[in-house]
């Protein structure tokens, strides 16, 4: 009999069984439909075989037995059709739930079909040595329109929902989806090769090795799923809206340059052989020195946290040995986040906030932190689109001379507007462009407007002999700052004069080497420096004795403590003194009275900046303010 093509199938589905159920796997909705889709091609195989018995021994078997199983087979071949088009599916439901009312319509378009595939009649032929079996009539053209309608569905579907479809995935269902219209057509021209069923089991072979085999989500080295199998859990869970309670556990150091290889993965190892055996865990390793441990039961993962706390500090000389602080991270509400992606942003933003290093090896991770995070990644994207869109504004506050009796120069200070034009105000951006490096550009731009301003308005006609831009922490870390700027000023064809950096203490502490090679390439250009923020931190003279600035500005708290506190008063005489005594000049920041105006004149300070003169002002509202002032 024409059996031999479907037992080689079926031989080819046991094997793909054997080795699949000897394997760790994940609870995916993806693999409980290729399960499904696996055992309907088993199935479909077994009755294509049954059927050609029956058809070849028709004459001694009642006829409503062998009909009845050759249109169960025909019917099962629609149903891999459908399977393979929720198989298809599978993650898009997870996308789009509204996608889910698209299947049920389709599995009533299978109902259908099936029903008339029972119903219409069907004709049967086979030759004297069974060596030709085939069924024909209407109900073998329904089954034929039926598959070729979920082949279509299929292939429409892999093409219209590509991007909500895993590359792979995609290609090995289109890979069956040819070997299935390929089968056809085989056995439509030539009745004697039964390769349709065969085409299935092929199929699911593709399947199975392309995307389903449960060795591509696991970690060689630790046997921990991996991080594609963490994305694809965690996004059904979040779609399906589902609770879970996370622990992530960074490796803190294990893995970074001057790390022994050997002591790193030996510590990985470790650590993937104790959240294996963790009850109700699924364990994945998400990246070389970070593991997740994800529960669906609350109390699970409550005990799991106080197994870890009770355990870990016995532990922590061992870790110190192999140069690594591990840290624990328990989520409790994953709803505070959106994807299993954020979730590891979030891991990732506690650990950046994290003060304590040494102790606190625990980190119990509260919904709060999630806003700040979202907060600050919402405001990274608004530096961002400020900086495409030109809505990167600098104001400019004066600084009168005494010596001069009018206003020489000003601080340029940077404000960014919203879509709607209001202002930002820099306490809610600054650092955040400061943390993810976006400080570096936002400072090009300013001085870039700063070079812009002044040579277009030539404000030195107006008294003005030059601009103080400041310089953050990170900018001072720069190793191109100075090509950067000098480039800039050249651009602009500005005196470089007419520029006054201002440096802080913290900078000069953080990146001492980088910033006075900095310093003494623009120096050399022509550019001048000033010491920000004078009082606060690590205040120390030798700063002022190291760094090559000429003017030294006293911080506003500096400035109010010397009018309300008798000690401070001295201190403050008293470094006024050293510094004028180096030929250095003095701005006092935060002036906003009258009274206190007097006193900085009394105790003969340079320059003045405060509230008392003006608040920093957008361009032109500052040039008629100094046109004003200045030839008043």
């Amino acid at each position: 009999m024409n059996i031999e093509i479907q037992c080689c199938g079926v031989a080819l589905l046991i094997m793909l069984l054997i080795i699949y159920s000897k394997q760790r796997r994940l609870d995916l909705a993806s693999g409980k439909l290729f399960l499904a889709a696996y055992f309907t091609t088993m199935f479909c195989l077994c009755m294509d075989i049954l059927s050609v018995v029956l058809i070849v021994h028709r004459a001694r078997i009642p006829w409503f037995l062998t009909e009845f199983v050759c249109k169960t087979y025909l019917v099962s071949l629609v149903l891999v059709g459908l399977l393979a088009l929720s198989y298809v599916g599978s993650d898009i439901c997870c996308q789009m739930p509204a996608y889910r009312k698209q299947m049920r319509c389709y599995v009533l378009i299978t109902i259908a079909v099936g029903a008339l595939i029972y119903g219409l009649p069907i004709s049967l032929y086979s030759n004297a040595d069974g060596s030709i079996v085939y069924s024909y009539g209407p109900s073998t053209w329904m089954t034929y329109a039926g598959a070729l309608f979920f082949i279509g569905a299929n292939l429409a579907t892999l093409v219209t929902q590509r991007k909500r479809i895993h590359d792979r995935q995609r290609r090995a269902v289109i890979t069956w989806m040819g070997m299935w219209i390929a089968a056809a057509l085989i056995q439509f021209l030539n009745s004697q090769l039964l390769v349709v069923g065969f085409a299935c089991a092929l199929g699911i072979s593709v399947i199975f090795f392309q995307f389903e085999n449960p060795e591509l989500h696991l970690d060689r080295n630790t046997g921990l799923f991996n991080y594609i199998a963490y994305n694809r859990y965690t996004e059904q869970m979040y779609s399906k809206n589902k609770d879970f309670f996370v622990i992530a556990v960074l490796l803190e150091n294990a893995f970074q340059r001057g790390a022994r290889l050997k002591n790193s993965l030996e510590l990985a190892s470790r650590a993937a052989d104790i959240f294996l055996r963790v009850p109700g865990a699924s364990s994945f390793k998400t990246m070389e020195d970070e593991m997740v441990l994800i529960f669906r039961d609350r109390a699970e993962a409550q005990s799991a946290w106080e197994f870890f706390q009770k355990k870990l500090p016995e532990q922590i000389e061992k870790y110190e040995s192999l140069q690594c602080l591990p840290t624990l991270y328990f989520i409790n509400n994953v709803r505070c986040v959106n994807t299993g992606r954020e979730l590891l942003d979030l891991v990732h933003y506690v650990r950046s906030q994290k003060k304590d290093s040494i102790t606190n090896y625990f980190q119990f991770v509260e919904d709060l932190v999630a806003e700040q995070m979202f907060s600050e990644k919402a405001m990274t994207q608004e530096i961002r689109d400020a900086l495409a869109e030109d809505r990167v504004e600098v104001y400019y506050q004066p600084i009168y001379s005494i010596d001069e009796q009018r206003f020489t120069s000003a601080e340029a200070l940077v404000r960014i507007l919203d879509r709607d034009g209001k202002l930002i105000p820099p306490l809610q951006f600054v650092s955040i462009a400061e943390g993810n490096g976006m400080i570096i550009d936002v400072g090009k731009r300013v001085f870039e407007k700063v070079c812009d301003f002044f040579v277009g308005n030539s404000l030195e006609k107006l008294g003005i002999e030059y601009i103080e831009v400041n310089l953050s922490v990170v900018q001072c870390a720069d190793e191109s700052l100075a090509d950067d700027y000098v480039e800039i000023m050249k651009r602009f064809r500005l005196d470089p004069s007419r520029i006054n950096l201002e440096i802080t203490e913290s900078a000069s502490m953080r990146a001492k080497k980088i910033l006075i090679d900095n310093m003494q390439k623009m120096m050399d250009y022509g550019i001048r420096f000033s010491l920000d923020d004078f009082g606060t931190g690590h205040s120390n003279l030798n700063y002022i004795v190291d760094m090559p600035v000429r003017i030294v500005k006293f911080d506003r708290e500096m400035i109010q403590a010397y009018f309300t506190n008798e000690k401070a008063r001295y201190v403050m005489d008293a470094a006024m003194h050293m510094i004028q005594g180096m030929g250095l000049k003095i701005v006092a920041e935060g002036i906003e009275t009258e009274e206190q105006f007097r006193v900085m004149e009394d105790i003969r300070i340079n320059y003045i900046q405060g509230f008392y003169f003006s608040q920093p002002l957008p361009e032109q509202e500052f040039y008629r303010f100094i046109e004003r002032e200045n030839f008043r």
